[in-house]
């Protein structure tokens, strides 16, 4: 297959440059061999799982982690954080290479070492940031994706619920006057709270003491002991101050355009604007890789968010408003 070919390439390249060199340095070439003989099998396996369908549960809503893994911000991410990590490597490799000349003679140049590492030092901590941010990415992905299937979930029973006189069983209002909606967007807000943002300078607008005592009641009442994350009043309000409004849900209009079937397929839309923590590798990929879905926010000084948009389509459950007679003996 022409993975294997690329493989065996590579590792054919390395085995040259062995003979030429004399076998000096051999190690780290047979270990950066190892790494990118790892990433590209990695890669290789982690597309022909996403895409053979293997990742995929048999409960309801399966496949919301099959479509993360397959979606294409996942992929660029994947992609994105294997080429830094082949470019870390090249480069300790070629600092390897450099030095072994120097190595071998019975006085070193210190000073031309520490000139090659002060050249190579700002390439490396970049590689090494955008590693560290598409990495996070990588887990904010899939929070959104398994919010859309929370934000489904929740959708399929609130939907049908007798939620006031405007929004009677099966039936929802508008956008901006929809209870039903606003409890399903806050359950895709709860699924995104642990990749919200905490930064210093977002200004949360709930009451941290507050949502620490109704978060305590909660495992309280079922008998669990409190989570030490509950306590931290600070970043808990400010990921969930950020949750709520940077999190957006839209549901598709019913097939008759009034009222969802007992059994028509809800389908939900979560839109998070991520927040991008690592300094310059957020502006790269806000602006460079990703530019149509970046966004400047409007806190701080040179804070980025980036759009993690997923769909989630689920079987409406309905409400049976009365109560079947039961006949005995049955009719034949």
């Amino acid at each position: 297959s022409r993975p294997r070919g690329i493989l065996l390439g590579a590792l054919k390249l390395m085995n040259n440059a062995e003979g030429q060199s004399g076998g000096a340095g051999v190690w780290p070439r047979r270990a950066a061999a190892g790494v990118l003989a790892a990433m590209l099998a990695g890669a290789v396996v982690l597309v022909g799982l996403s895409r053979s369908g293997v990742l995929s549960f048999e409960s309801p809503g399966a496949g919301w982690l099959r479509q993360a893994v397959g979606s294409r911000l996942f992929i660029t991410c994947a992609a994105v954080c294997v080429a830094a990590t082949a470019a870390l490597v090249a480069i300790g490799w070629f600092l390897w290479a450099a030095g072994a000349a120097q190595r071998r003679r019975r006085k070193g140049q210190d000073g031309a070492a520490m000139l090659e590492f002060a050249m190579v030092l700002p390439f490396a901590l970049v590689l090494v940031l955008i590693m560290a941010q598409s990495s996070m990415l990588l887990g904010g992905n899939l929070c959104v994706h398994y919010a859309a299937f929370c934000a489904a979930r929740n959708a399929v029973v609130t939907v049908p619920l007798n939620f006031s006189p405007s929004e009677p069983p099966n039936v929802m209002a508008g956008e901006d006057e929809s209870g039903k909606l606003d409890r399903i967007r806050q359950a895709a807000a709860w699924a995104v709270m642990s990749v919200s943002c905490n930064s210093d300078s977002y200004d949360p607008d709930l009451d941290a003491a507050l949502l620490t005592e109704g978060l305590d009641d909660f495992f309280v009442n079922y008998g669990r002991r409190t989570p030490y994350w509950v306590r931290n009043n600070d970043i808990l309000s400010r990921k969930m101050s950020y949750a709520n409004e940077y999190t957006s849900v839209a549901i598709d209009p019913p097939a008759d355009g009034e009222t969802y079937g007992d059994h028509e397929d809800i389908v939900v839309h979560v839109a998070h604007t991520y927040y991008m923590s690592v300094p310059y590798a957020n502006w790269m990929f806000t602006q460079v890789l990703v530019p149509d879905d970046g966004r400047r926010l409007d806190f701080g000084a040179g804070e980025y968010g980036l759009v993690i948009r997923a769909t989630c389509r689920l079987i409406n459950k309905g409400v049976q408003d009365y109560v079947e007679v039961e006949q005995f003996p049955p009719e034949p």
